[in-house]
């Protein structure tokens, strides 16, 4: 018997290849934490990827049973074209041991990648379908074996060791479908959790004794009853004329004795109280308290293996617990209200964290994935080719001052995961803004499954490459801030910057009208360009009207809230309580006041004492005044609900600000 000490086992990838929305080349999910999330749109290939664990890892032979749908049909293709087709799943597992030595006693098959590596075993599934004219479904053969080769080496025909039965119950996987029927996990049937669990529990002599008598009992009680007897005579009478073998002769109604798995399989589970005096059973909960019972089963398992295992001074292997129990899950939100998915995550963490097992979990709902680390999240989309593409989330170095910004922003903003678009700002007030314009411009983000993130600070770049590895498109609009500090050409030196970061070709960015390219060192000292000269806020419109080609925007001349000032003026001076809005001198008697007025507004609005607000016109700077007020001294989201809830979509079109304009069509144009 193959005895164990102290070895711990994780898988720590998976190569999928041919296998249902998995195409001809291979995607490969590497695993740096015992739990990994599953995420994307619906039919992405995330049910197909926890389907790959269960064909290679499944207890039965019907959940490890290929069918000829588990074979990938692309996009062009025509089935009945197709004589032959291939699949493949592989598993790297890797080790963790107190005792080096211990490995090669119970797996020949590991293989290393250099002298100091980590000793680890490569599992593969292969299959192969064949048209066939007897045969209807085709004719399907499967082969499971170890590849004793490293990762990366040639392989040959002798590479491959099947992988032997005996050796199945090391690696278990209990799968949690998105519908769960917790009744069949309940049976004492071989495979089903309370069979695993309650095969733990001992008998003695004296129990089965005790038992026995306490049988017979009640046995004795019910031949008491006349009806009973009456059942009990009926019976025999007919069983006796269909048949005279005296072997069976006599059929005796009652309770059996004491075979264990008998006994267990009376087992039930009951919930009190109801408020209806009575019990319940499992099939009488309602949806959610069915799906949080099932988890609730899984992690009992866990728990009584764990505890047991600890009581025993040797463990062996296949037979008191595996050496590895794989939980992969559906859809853990499904049927459970959102205040307590912050259990069921908090549950699947604690399984996670234990020796002997490794989670695997599908989601489609923010709710889910803003409670899970990021590093943890694998994002699933389905290619032009209809193949399924698996992306891990981009992070920032960990020592990197923009890692702990873009960590709590995914947090924060877990729909950017989901969206075909992504429309990003830089503050609350543009998210009210689109969220009005939606209805004005006839364009539904939710029924385009787009998202608006206000991530749109000094760290966007790194936004911009989260969207660009997860292929998802992104409009950002960002403010100009003309006369701010590092506004206005440091705006859009700022733009360029990032571009470059995120691995867009600096020679084609920076080319010049005249095919001469930007230098580095003009591009370094763009902030400190002058805005004073004739042309300047030409030339700098110019290079705001290009960078449009890169999907980035600008309110202008300053914010977007002095942006919808300056559309909506009127509007705006009417959102104020009754005897409030900032104390205007008279523009004509007070003259002197008034001037000193809008130089303390100018001086506010552009967060300066020198600013003078010399690229402005007259009325934007007396603008300000009223810029102060709302945007300054009050709640900006506050006042732009106030403002556009009180006007029509005609009003708001009529003097609609043309970026708006342009963005819409740009959201069009990517969407459809």
């Amino acid at each position: 018997m193959l005895k164990i000490v102290a070895i711990f086992m994780r898988i720590s990838n998976i190569k999928i290849k041919g296998f249902r929305s998995f195409g001809p080349n291979e995607v490969e999910i590497a695993f740096k934490e015992k739990l990994a999330a599953f995420i994307g749109l619906n039919s992405a290939g995330k049910t197909a990827a926890l389907e790959a664990l269960r064909k290679l890892f499944g207890s039965s032979l019907s959940e490890r049973e290929i069918t000829r749908q588990d074979f990938h049909i692309g996009k062009d293709e025509n089935f009945e074209e197709i004589s032959e087709r291939e699949l493949s799943i592989e598993v790297r597992m890797d080790f963790s041991e107190e005792e080096q030595e211990a490995v090669p006693h119970f797996f020949s098959n590991m293989v290393v990648d250099d002298l100091f590596g980590d000793l680890y075993i490569r599992i593969r599934l292969d299959a192969t379908w064949k048209k066939s004219e007897i045969v209807p479904q085709g004719e399907i053969e499967v082969r499971t074996h170890f590849i004793s080769k490293p990762e990366g080496a040639q392989e040959q025909e002798d590479s491959k060791k099947p992988f032997p039965n005996h050796l199945r119950s090391l690696i278990q996987i209990l799968y949690v479908p998105a519908i769960r029927k917790p009744a069949e996990q309940l049976k004492y049937a071989s495979g089903s959790i309370m069979h695993r669990v309650l095969r733990k529990i001992k008998s003695s002599d004296q129990f089965k004794h005790e038992f026995d008598e306490k049988i017979e009992e009640i046995n004795g009680s019910f031949k008491g009853l006349p009806e009973f007897n009456t059942v009990q005579a009926s019976i025999t009478e007919f069983w006796q004329k269909f048949h005279k073998d005296e072997r069976y002769r006599d059929a005796t109604l009652g309770f059996g004795g004491s075979d264990f798995d008998s006994i267990l399989k009376k087992l039930e589970i009951f919930f009190n109280p109801t408020g209806t005096h009575k019990s319940f059973g499992i099939d009488e909960l309602g949806e959610g308290y069915r799906s949080m019972f099932y988890l609730t089963l899984v992690c009992s398992l866990l728990d009584v293996e764990e505890k047991l295992a600890e009581t025993e001074e040797t463990e062996t292997i296949g037979t008191s617990r595996p050496l590895l129990t794989i939980l992969a899950i559906e859809e853990p939100e499904n049927h459970i209200a959102p205040q307590l998915l912050g259990r069921v995550i908090k549950i699947l963490k604690t399984i996670s964290e234990k020796e002997n097992s490794q989670v695997f979990l599908s989601s489609h709902t923010s709710a889910i994935v803003k409670r899970l680390e990021p590093e943890t999240i694998f994002h699933f989309r389905i290619t032009e080719k209809y193949e399924t593409e698996v992306n891990a989330i981009l992070l920032p170095e960990k020592t990197n001052e923009a890692y702990k910004y873009i960590k709590e922003a995914v947090h924060n903003y877990p729909e950017i995961y989901f969206a075909r678009l992504v429309v990003i700002g830089e503050g609350d007030s543009e998210e009210v803004i689109f969220n009005r314009l939606m209805s004005v411009m006839n364009v539904d983000f939710d029924d385009n499954i787009m998202t608006f993130a206000p991530l749109g600070h000094r760290f966007v770049n790194h936004i911009w490459k989260l969207l660009n590895v997860l292929h998802i498109p992104y409009i950002t609009l960002l403010d100009l801030d003309i006369e701010r500090e590092g506004g206005g050409w440091g705006r859009v030196q700022y733009a360029l910057k990032q571009l470059v970061n995120i691995g867009i070709d600096k020679n084609e960015l920076l080319k010049l009208v005249d095919d001469n390219v930007l230098s580095d060192e003009d591009l370094d000292g763009m902030h400190s360009w002058s805005l004073a000269g004739e042309n300047s806020i030409d030339e700098l419109n110019g290079w705001v009207d290009y960078l449009k080609d890169h999907n980035i925007f600008y309110s202008s001349p300053l914010d977007l809230d002095f942006l919808m000032l300056t559309h909506y003026p009127e509007h705006y001076k009417k959102a104020v309580p009754k005897g409030g809005g900032p104390r205007i001198p008279d523009k004509v008697k007070e003259l002197g006041e008034f001037k000193e007025k809008v130089k303390t507004a100018v001086c506010a609005t552009l967060k300066s004492e020198k600013a003078t607000g010399e690229t402005y016109s007259e009325e934007e700077r007396e603008l300000m005044i009223w810029y102060n007020y709302h945007f300054l001294g009050r709640g900006k989201p506050a006042t732009h609900i106030q403002v556009l809830s009180s006007m029509s979509d005609k009003e708001i079109e009529d003097d609609l600000p043309p970026v708006f304009s342009e963005i819409f069509r740009r959201i069009s144009s990517i969407v459809n």
